[in-house]
């Protein structure tokens, strides 16, 4: 969305006259192109010499009879305002600096969002700009960098000597989005409906006039029919919809539609470190089957702290598989984790700042930043962007809890927003640690499903998250927090095979005397579905039972609702 005062002014002559020579006379400041901005938003529509309202016009009528519009700044409503006032809607807080934003256009005051500020965001949601393509906005958006800092755009706006009129215009056709200011600056990225736009447009030979589609043009095309106006602009043909014109009916959905984002994926530097070990160790294997990618022979080879941790993460992510060979257990990596060793590590912030441009959500200056550094994008996504992204949508994630998720799951409050910074207090002050490891941890958290961490620092649980923190609270939850490899793919894949064959197991139970950690039964089952030593499958049903996810002789409701979590 893109509204200037000048726009407001404009309104309010309509509500006098519809003639746009009489308006252009009293407001003769760039009134052509203010007057096809309001077209393009939804709200006027231009025939002939004459301006008329849209029922959204009509709305944002009353919205600017309610200001007084010489108050206003220049620039009234913009993508970055509206991106502020829907975190404000949805959290309750933004930093001051963004609310004095809200403030100074009498939108939001110290009590949240004004009666104005709710009616704008109440517009936005309910209007639906034009597609309306010009050769110029499509050279423009073809040559622009599709992700990075505002600067960036700027500056290739003014060294190819365009006006601020196509940034406004992709604004306001929701094909470019720009975010709030933090410490870093402020980014942008093309939309989805962007991508499409351009998808679109590659069908026409020679782009030498505009393509508009409005709402009573995509209905009649859905239905089938036509006017001479769309035959002329080649959406239709005597056949009906041509292919041009589903692919710019496909522009037309995808304008402002947010997708669910995904969830970014992260490896570390030792995570990368043991991949490339086992790498190694595949090529002995190939020369000598004796030699098998143990914990002992990735030990020797990968220099890192804690060997076992790193293991359970990459099986987590599906970068490596466990396999019983030779009665040994070992790790192997997956066609995931050698494509991995080839692109190297990344973060979850520098992962964000794609996941939130696909899902038509604007990333911050901080994690475009990131992005960069990790080589994630540079003028649009990398290929080593696009790996990630492939992945964090392909893989299926398995649970794997260190102190700090637990601690984070335990400390965080159902159904609301906190901000960071009182989740890390909350966090410290329950289990102790440093601040950047738990700041770090958040981020970890986030990219294992658990949190959604937002542009303005605020988390919250997502439905995993809920579940998890369930299972957490019905287990023995100091033990879950103070045992270091308590929930991890290993001891999940032991308790869903249970949970899966629970008559078989109610009946091992029923009959056997046992009361230790295991019994033998029950590793004799697990052992025909899953490739593990026993003394893995022991070890596993000892700390299930230990952290209260199974009983002596049953499965608790913790154990069935962490498996149900993932199913």
């Amino acid at each position: 969305m893109f509204l200037k005062k000048r726009h407001l002014e404009i309104i309010k002559e309509m509500a006098k006259t519809e003639n746009q020579v009489e308006i252009q006379e009293k407001l003769p400041e760039e009134f052509q192109i203010r007057a096809l901005e309001l077209y393009i938003l939804g709200f006027a529509e231009l025939e002939g010499n004459k301006i008329k309202f849209t029922e959204a016009g009509r709305k944002l009528l009353e919205i600017a009879g309610k200001i007084n519009i010489d108050e206003l700044p220049d620039i009234f409503v913009d993508s970055e305002i509206i991106k502020i006032l829907e975190l404000l809607e949805e959290t309750g807080q933004v930093p001051e600096e963004w609310l004095a934003l809200l403030k100074e256009r009498k939108l939001a005051d110290n009590n949240g969002l004004t009666e104005i500020g709710k009616a704008i965001l109440e517009v936005y949601k309910e209007t639906h700009p034009l597609v309306y393509l010009t050769p110029e906005i499509v050279s423009f958006l073809r040559g622009m960098p599709k992700i990075g800092t505002l600067d960036e755009l700027i500056t290739y706006k003014n060294s190819r000597q365009y006006g601020d009129n196509i940034i406004n215009a992709l604004q306001a056709m929701r094909l470019l989005l720009v975010s709030p200011q933090t410490e870093k600056g402020k980014a942008f990225a093309t939309t989805p409906a962007a991508k499409l736009a351009l998808k679109a447009v590659q069908m026409i030979p020679v782009f030498a006039r505009a393509i508009v589609l409005r709402k009573e043009d995509f209905e009649m095309l859905k239905a089938g029919k036509s006017t001479s106006q769309l035959r002329d602009m080649g959406l239709a043909d005597e056949k009906g919809t041509t292919e041009l014109g589903k692919a710019i009916m496909n522009t037309y959905e995808a304008m402002g539609r947010r997708e669910e984002k995904v969830l970014p994926i992260y490896i570390l530097d030792d995570e990368l470190a043991v991949l490339k070990a086992i790498q190694e160790i595949e090529g002995k294997y190939e020369k000598n089957p004796d030699i098998l990618p143990t914990y002992k022979e990735i030990e020797k080879i990968a220099k890192v702290d804690d060997l076992g941790e790193i293991l359970h993460l990459l099986e987590s992510k599906e970068l490596i598989r466990r396999e019983l060979v030779k009665n040994k257990d070992t790790y192997w990596l997956t066609e995931w984790g050698r494509e991995a060793i080839k692109f190297g590590t990344v973060s979850p912030d520098g992962m964000k700042a794609i996941t939130y441009a696909e899902s038509g959500d604007v990333p911050i200056a901080e994690w475009v930043i990131q992005a960069k550094k990790e080589g994630l994008i540079a003028y649009g996504i990398t290929d080593k962007g696009r790996f990630y992204l492939k992945l964090s949508k392909s893989i299926k994630r398995k649970p794997y809890l260190t102190m700090y998720d637990s601690a984070i799951l335990v400390k965080m409050p159902r159904k609301k927003y906190i901000h960071r910074d009182e989740l890390v207090k909350l966090v410290h002050d329950y289990v102790g640690g440093d601040e950047k490891a738990i700041i770090k941890a958040i981020g970890e958290a986030e990219a294992k499903g658990f949190i959604v961490e937002l542009q303005n620092k605020m988390v919250k649980l997502t439905e995993l998250g809920e579940k998890v923190k369930t299972a957490i609270e019905n287990a023995k939850v100091q033990e879950v927090i103070k045992t270091k490899f308590g929930v991890t793919p290993t001891t999940y894949n032991v308790l869903k095979v249970i949970y899966e064959n629970l008559e078989v197991f109610n009946r091992i139970w029923k009959e056997s005397k046992e009361i230790k950690g295991y019994k033998q039964d029950e590793v004799d089952v697990i052992k025909k579905h899953l490739s593990l030593s026993e003394d893995e499958i022991k070890k596993a049903l000892t700390i299930l039972r230990a952290l209260g996810f199974l009983g002596e002789k049953s499965l608790t409701e913790a154990g069935k609702i962490l498996v149900e979590a993932y199913a």
